[in-house]
């Protein structure tokens, strides 16, 4: 069963790369991935990788899921799903089968037609 967001759906504590912390090159694996610095790179994640408010991102994002509350420089190509959280500043290309925008996010660049886009507000509070 899945569940509405896609943190409910994360059972196991994801790799973090702290606020803070700059890390220069891709990141690749399979695994789970919560960005709280600033990363100089490309990603290929077989997993969900999620960017935090504070996370400055420069390269192309590719993962199952995407999650970004923080700002993006590069493409970002999720295999399931991206959920761009009002936050968000995206500057590049987006494709992913489904586009979950929050009111405020903000992109400059395409979105691939293919895209389902549904928009959203948040009503939680944790």
């Amino acid at each position: 069963m899945t569940k509405r967001r896609i943190l409910d759906d994360i059972t196991q504590l994801p790799k973090t790369i702290e606020r803070g912390a700059v890390h220069m090159g891709n990141i690749e694996g399979m695994d789970n991935y919560f960005v709280h610095g600033q990363v100089f790179g490309d990603s290929d994640v077989q997993g969900t990788l999620m960017l935090s408010e504070n996370c400055i991102w420069q390269g192309n994002v590719v993962a199952d899921v995407v999650v970004i509350k923080g700002e993006v420089t590069g493409n970002v190509t999720a295999r399931s799903k991206i959920e761009l959280r009002n936050t968000a500043k995206i500057t590049g290309n987006l494709q992913a089968p489904i586009l979950a925008i929050e009111h405020g996010a903000n992109i400059r660049g395409d979105i691939h037609d293919d895209c389902f886009i549904t928009h959203f507000e948040e009503r939680r509070t944790h």
